[in-house]
């Protein structure tokens, strides 16, 4: 999650190459295709009885088009999978290895025979576009995470942000927050090489400060649903929403954490912390620390 990107890749619509698979169509196009082509010998030899069952799930004819139907909708799906693989937003696994090679980007080994997730390396690969352009912002986020693929996100911040010109602030965050000194280095190294900007250019790698919040909520369920289980499910609802707002720079609105609680089997929820928008600056990245939910069963 970098700041480089407006696009959020999981909007992107399929390509319309990708069929939507249904084996009771391919079955009704097969008894249709069948039955249009029985007439057809009919006409040529009178003797041949008519068929007059379509709908007899023992009839050899139906068995066999069920088998020939299934033998399509693998087909297709193979077609759709195919599709898939050369989509980098959609492609996983080794067909994203071969998308990212065509940037002569790879996956990267994080440590003994564990490798970056799909989600780091399809980063790494948007971001190389921007990789020819030594100091651009691309060119510095591709070098931070090529460096450290682990990292939470990353944010640059230039002359707009804090007004220095010819200097360029690399905000860096872990994963859950913290920023190790010896990550920071590591960074630093990367992106500061005589390769990776101009030399007129000043580049400082910064831990983003960590602005932890809380979030205390108290439900009221119906009496039958298990409300441990309702609990759980709605703790699960915010920490996604939590989760996903944890951006350097970003702003997690009161509001959504509220929103997020209700689900099935809430009668009403009540919101007390955050009190309010937790707004950080383009120096901070927020936190959810904890997710304190309570829950009323309503008599």
């Amino acid at each position: 999650m970098t700041t480089h990107s407006v696009i959020d890749l999981s909007r992107v619509p399929a390509p319309d190459a990708i069929e939507a698979l249904d084996f009771e169509t391919l079955l009704a196009q097969f008894k249709a295709r069948f039955l249009a082509w029985w007439e057809i010998e009919r006409e040529r030899d009178p003797t041949l009885p008519a068929y007059d069952v379509p709908d007899l799930e023992t009839d050899p004819v139906i068995i066999v088009g069920q088998a020939w139907s299934y033998l399509r909708l693998l087909d297709r799906q193979r077609v759709n999978d195919g599709v898939r693989a050369v989509f980098a937003p959609l492609a996983r696994g080794n067909d994203l290895d071969v998308v990212a090679a065509r940037q002569n980007v790879q996956r990267l080994e994080i440590s003994a025979g564990v490798f970056e997730s799909d989600a780091q390396l399809l980063n790494r690969y948007l971001l190389s576009f921007g990789r020819a352009s030594a100091g651009s912002a691309d060119r510095l986020l591709f070098d931070a995470y090529t460096a450290w693929p682990a990292m939470l996100d990353a944010r640059v911040n230039g002359w707009a942000v804090h007004g220095r010109r010819g200097e360029i602030d690399l905000v860096i965050a872990g994963p859950g927050g913290p920023t190790p000194p010896d990550k920071i280095a590591l960074v630093r190294a990367a992106v500061t090489a005589a390769s990776a900007k101009p030399e007129a250019i000043g580049v400082f790698v910064l831990a983003a400060t960590v602005r932890p919040y809380s979030v205390e909520q108290t439900l009221r369920v119906p009496v039958g649903p298990d409300a441990e289980l309702v609990r759980l499910e709605a703790v699960a609802r915010v920490r996604s929403v939590a989760d996903a707002r944890a951006s350097i720079g970003a702003t997690v609105q009161r509001d959504h954490l509220a929103g997020a609680a209700f689900g099935p089997s809430i009668v009403s929820a009540a919101h007390l912390a955050p009190t309010a928008d937790v707004v950080c600056s383009a120096y901070e990245i927020p936190i959810c620390s904890n997710i304190d939910t309570a829950v009323e069963v309503a008599s």
